[in-house]
């Protein structure tokens, strides 16, 4: 894959970091001091807020971006970065989930730029089939989930293990063929494990995979007629796939949001019961400041909320009662936990 990224900031720890990351996906970037230098990036990462707020108010199409702001949360409206395709992540954002986010959005944004040629007509028909196949990953998904669990019971299956690996075998050439290059990469990854019969590599890459697989999922497929509707920022969490599907047999489905612009975005257009959200990442005294950005959408700030956060301090809860939420809670370590804390949750 021949990408430029361009990161534009001037914090070389994080350049460094981020550069070894890359190389490993025979990426290249660039450090890029002006905005104006970006028109050969197919991708760009904000260190500086007030250069992402310089590019938002341009009326030129940015590239996938993320921002990693100075300060968390930084002084621009989330409405202006989700406008502008800028996701918004703290600095401490987990390495490999950042490489994830950029490789999908990337390849996202690719295929429409690559049928640009082509005349209107053949350019819509080819975008109906794209969205058809990011579609048919929804059934992939919740089938590859049901064959793990039967796998995961019974080891030694070879029927499993072989349906296992023929629906992997499918999803890479299919995600290949669509550009999907990462999604078909892990997918290959994945396949070979399977062809050794390494059992927890099994295990542990089909996770990822579907957690990969989970990104690439078109919003409009996270809309089935249940009861309620839960939004859940956690995006260092492995075992998404399996809480989904547990809360979707209480009649509950979850919207797992990766970016906190995405969950002002999901909170604008979805019908929200609830929230649970991953404060980890975040020093206390920016709690305040990002409650109030994201309560500029109404319906965000009407929603029950619990906050989620390893050993939290006398401070954290303090602060989490003024926003009137719940928690903070430490992470549930199993799927009944979870379970628990959203019926309490909905039961507010």
């Amino acid at each position: 894959m021949s990408v430029q990224v361009s990161i534009v900031g001037k914090e070389i720890s994080f350049y460094t970091y981020f550069k070894k990351l890359l190389e490993r996906h025979a990426i290249e970037t660039v450090v890029a001091e002006k905005t104006h230098t970006l028109s050969s990036s197919e991708f760009v990462v904000f260190l500086e807020s007030a250069q992402a707020q310089k590019w938002a108010q341009r009326p030129l199409r940015l590239p996938p971006s993320l921002l990693l702001p100075e300060i968390f949360p930084p002084p621009i409206p989330l409405k202006k970065l989700a406008d502008a395709n800028i996701r918004l992540m703290p600095r401490e954002t987990e390495g490999s989930l950042l490489v994830t986010l950029l490789l999908l959005d990337l390849e996202l944004h690719r295929f429409p730029k690559s049928i640009s040629d082509l005349s209107e007509e053949s350019q819509q028909a080819m975008l109906s089939i794209f969205e058809e196949f990011r579609h048919a990953l929804c059934d992939a998904a919740l089938q590859l989930h049901g064959l793990l669990m039967q796998q995961t019971a019974h080891p030694n299956s070879k029927n499993t293990l072989s349906e296992m690996r023929a629906l992997v075998h499918r999803l890479a050439g299919s995600a290949g063929s669509y550009g999907f290059m990462a999604l078909s990469n892990a997918a290959k990854t994945l396949e070979e494990a399977m062809k050794n019969q390494q059992q927890p590599e099994i295990e542990n890459l089909s996770h990822e995979f579907l957690d990969m697989l989970s990104l690439l999922l078109p919003l409009a497929a996270h809309a089935p007629p249940l009861l309620k509707t839960l939004l859940v920022y956690n995006p260092g969490q492995k075992n998404r796939s399996q809480h989904a599907h547990g809360f979707r047999n209480l009649g509950i489905h979850t919207l797992w949001a990766m970016d906190w612009v995405e969950c002002w975005k999901m909170a604008q257009t979805r019908p929200l019961g609830g929230a649970v959200l991953n404060m980890d990442k975040l020093p206390v005294e920016s709690w305040p400041q990002l409650f109030e950005a994201l309560s500029s959408s109404p319906a965000f700030a009407a929603l029950p909320k619990h906050l989620v956060k390893q050993n939290a301090s006398e401070a954290e809860r303090a602060c989490a009662a003024r926003l009137h939420c719940l928690g903070p809670s430490a992470p549930p370590s199993s799927f009944e936990e979870f379970s628990k804390m959203v019926q309490a949750l909905f039961n507010v």
